[in-house]
């Protein structure tokens, strides 16, 4: 992908502050847990969910990568307004907590009708780490709390999975320092300089 970091912020950010849609609008078809979580602050945080619709209109990636796909609603907005992924692959570690993709395969379906590779285990697997390794990503989400070393391994699993001009985008850079310390290690480790969106929790992007 052809993307202008800088630019990308300014558009991003633009979007943010107009408010141009709301979380209501776009979960309002989409299948959670808890119906009463749809009054939330963060899911009704108009810097949350539709900072992924905001994405979805300024990138153009053909393969879409989520490390900590949960419920699918990030990717899910992101894919309302991106019509341009032709392959998608998804991971979800198992806690020892029952999951089932279940919820996360309708969200998706409601704006992607392609098939999704969904992976539950650990990011180690072989299984997984052969379907990540079949081809270059153009995007990787992440959007999950972890622990430094657990984020380490994702971003490095993000890094290495990345085609050429990618974006790994990782959520959670402003509200958890490991977060943040470890996007920071990771541009450090491969000489790039991140952007920062002023989202809810605050978003990272780079750029392979």
């Amino acid at each position: 992908m052809e993307i202008d970091l800088s630019k990308l912020k300014t558009e991003l950010e633009t979007d943010l502050k107009k408010q141009v849609i709301s979380s209501r609008i776009l979960l309002d078809r989409m299948r959670l847990i808890d119906e009463n979580s749809r009054r939330t602050g963060a899911y009704a945080d108009p810097l949350y969910i539709p900072f992924y619709y905001y994405l979805g209109k300024h990138v153009q990636p053909k393969s879409l990568l989520e490390l900590g796909f949960g419920l699918g609603l990030s990717s899910a907005c992101f894919l309302k307004s991106c019509t341009t992924v032709e392959s998608m692959l998804a991971f979800q570690e198992n806690h020892g907590e029952f999951y089932s993709p279940r919820f996360a395969q309708a969200n998706l379906k409601s704006s992607y009708r392609k098939p999704v590779h969904i992976h539950i285990g650990d990011i180690s697997d072989e299984v997984f780490t052969n379907k990540v390794s079949s081809q270059k990503w153009d995007l990787v989400l992440i959007n999950e709390e972890l622990g430094y070393d657990k984020y380490m391994t994702y971003l490095d699993t993000a890094w290495e999975s990345l085609a050429l001009g990618g974006l790994v985008v990782l959520n959670h850079v402003s509200s958890d320092k490991a977060a943040n310390i470890a996007l920071q290690d990771l541009c450090k480790i491969r000489n790039r300089t991140p952007i920062t969106i002023s989202t809810r929790y605050g978003t990272g992007i780079i750029q392979k």
